[in-house]
């Protein structure tokens, strides 16, 4: 199986992503919390567009994480393991600044390197 992991899926980018790599072969596996929703309101939602991803592509594994939740991230990559050829961050991020925000952008880097 070659398995593409997309964080920030189902906003613009991401899900544009998706349904290039999924029309391409890949298993998708979505990560997305839908921050836009509590930042901007529930009329900016990014739910209408993760249940059209679930709806239309067959491959598609949906997972509500948030990017820096580390724990929940490697358990995710140790999971999908070496089946994972790709990892494509689209994930917009809450404002950081500091040692927590360069590891975040660091555990994604590295564990797609994996």
């Amino acid at each position: 199986m070659s398995l593409a992991i997309v964080t920030g899926s189902a906003g613009l980018i991401g899900s544009e992503t998706c349904m290039k790599f999924h029309a391409e072969g890949f298993d998708i596996v979505g990560i997305d919390n839908d921050m836009r929703a509590r930042f901007f309101g529930p009329e900016a939602s990014t739910s209408a567009t993760r249940e059209r991803l679930l709806t239309h592509l067959k491959r598609y594994q949906h997972y509500n994480i948030d990017i820096r939740d580390t724990d929940a991230i490697d358990a995710l990559f140790r999971g999908f393991g070496s089946d994972i050829k790709v990892v494509i961050h689209t994930a917009a991020q809450p404002p950081m600044t500091g040692r927590r925000a360069s590891r975040i952008r660091i555990l994604v880097l590295t564990r797609s390197e994996r």
